[in-house]
């Protein structure tokens, strides 16, 4: 089966059943369906082949999915293209994936106009000026690349990350027999479209399964996204723990909890793409008593490697066990696989694991070996099979000789009332040396200052894991999904 095959055979189980509800509009899994056939038929008449690449610069839309599953079932490949980007950066992008058509949206079309200039012989097409056409039957092999996925470059230039038919639709099959989701689920997608998170568990997932889509263009205005959450009866929510952060830490009066507890369909709540501090689930659980499960994933990956199950034991502080089919180990300095407890590095085996990075061979045989995927996570295995990350790889401080694990005091600090977020790194100084260096985001309205953090941390945190300095900041450069770029912290100047 392909992701192309998967959508026809839900289509002819499902086939008056909504899958798309965007706005006014419910789409069935027909009706999308019949879209994704006149519009790949369209995507061959403007010249895409078996294996080109296609690229998607949208904002969330039916459209955006159309055009995907439409890219699909031309036989080409899908790009979709981070809609937060500048246009060199989209340049960059459309460049090293050697895509030949670019399909946006209205509200790119300066940005395209740029593209343009510096890709004359780019096909940038608006997806109303894809023609309707009726796709013709192509040979489908689910070992195929099916979309380059590119990271998002907070360390060097971005790679494109290959993801076959079998990776996405193993990984989904395999969260459904974790999530146990069926044809009677409702979830709800605000997150970027483009996100191998977002893709993978709010729509290969709900295809697979038969669910509903609730299509929301963005985030904002958050009101949206809690009105869809009653309106459209949700039972399934998905978001960045930067959400469930600040749910949390609202003012809920008690009345209007048991009343939410009363209007509220939600069975399970998921936390994913940034670690989830564990004082952020127990106080989000508290207040509106739903369970929130905690996965860990990378796009290498497909994304999901473990997820704590919704209806089995839940480990405060762990991402769960990994996957059914997915083998997990931690590695030392020598290579050589620790013992349970043991902190090293992170590795992943399964079907899910990327076929490689596009024409990057050198990258790829630095993170494939052996089989196995060399994640860059520091974590460690407790007895029972569960999985606690520790920090990044590449984002351990090393000061005075010491290693800090920056995660360790975030998941302090943000136990703060009055604080939103922080993030610490390691910023190059005299010899070589790193300075800890802590960043703030306050609560709106908070009065805070560094001297009240100090105090805080002073019998929370030792001596030689303290930040040198600590900076407040309105807000923090953010990846598509939400998570701090900590490359971009690392240029401050001390």
């Amino acid at each position: 089966m392909t992701l192309s095959t998967l959508l026809s055979e839900r289509a002819k189980i499902f086939p008056r059943h909504t899958l798309i509800k965007f706005n006014q509009d419910k789409l069935t899994y027909s009706d999308i369906n019949r879209r994704v056939d006149l519009k790949s038929g369209g995507l061959v008449n403007l010249g895409l082949k078996a294996d080109d690449r296609a690229a998607i610069l949208m904002e969330n839309c039916p459209e955006y999915i159309i055009s995907y599953f439409g890219i699909l079932r031309a036989g080409g490949i899908a790009v979709p293209v981070n809609s937060f980007l500048t246009p060199v950066e989209i340049s960059y992008i459309l460049k090293d994936s050697g895509a030949r058509i670019l399909i946006y949206d209205s509200g790119f079309i300066s940005q395209v106009k740029k593209i343009k200039e510096g890709m004359p012989d780019l096909n940038a097409v608006s997806f109303d000026d894809i023609p309707q056409r009726m796709s013709e039957a192509h040979e489908e092999d689910n070992d195929k690349t099916a979309v380059l996925l590119y990271t998002s470059g907070t360390t060097g230039f971005p790679k494109g990350v290959m993801l076959t038919h079998a990776n996405l639709l193993s990984n989904a099959g395999a969260c459904m027999k974790v999530m146990h989701l069926s044809g009677r689920d409702r979830i709800l997608l605000f997150l970027p479209l483009f996100h191998s998170f977002s893709f993978t568990v709010c729509v290969i997932l709900p295809i697979y399964a038969g669910a509903s889509i609730v299509l929301l263009r963005s985030v904002k205005p958050f009101s949206g996204v809690i009105k869809s959450i009653f309106r459209d009866r949700i039972t399934f929510f998905v978001a960045i723990p930067a959400v469930y952060n600040i749910l949390s830490k609202k003012r809920v009066p008690l009345f209007l909890k048991y009343i939410l507890k009363l209007l509220i369909d939600i069975k399970v709540c998921v936390s994913g793409a940034a670690a989830l501090p564990e004082d952020t689930l127990k106080a989000f659980e508290d207040r509106f008593k739903l369970p929130l499960i905690e996965g860990y994933g990378l796009t290498e990956a497909a994304p999901v490697v473990s997820v704590n199950p919704p209806d089995g034991i839940r480990k405060p502080s762990s991402v769960g066990p990994p996957l059914p089919g997915v083998d997990v180990k931690v590695i030392g300095e020598d290579g050589g696989s620790l013992p349970a407890g043991r902190i090293g590095e992170l590795l992943v085996r399964g079907p899910n694991v990327m076929k490689g990075y596009f024409n990057n061979s050198e990258e790829t045989e630095a993170v494939l070996r052996d089989g196995w995927l060399y994640t860059g996570d520091m974590a460690k295995i407790d007895e029972d099979g569960y999985i606690y990350i520790v920090d990044r790889k590449k984002d351990l401080i090393v000061a005075s000789g010491m290693n800090i694990y920056p995660v360790e005091i975030e998941n302090v600090i943000i136990k703060h009332p009055s604080v939103e977020e922080s993030a610490m790194v390691g910023i190059p100084y005299r010899n070589g040396e790193e300075v800890p260096v802590l960043f703030i985001k306050k609560m709106s309205d908070a009065m805070l200052d560094e001297k009240e953090i100090r105090s805080y941390m002073d019998v929370k945190i030792a001596p030689f894991k303290k930040p040198r300095r600590i900076i407040f900041v309105d807000d923090f450069p953010r990846t598509a999904t939400g998570k701090i770029k900590k490359a971009d912290l690392r240029k401050w100047k001390i």
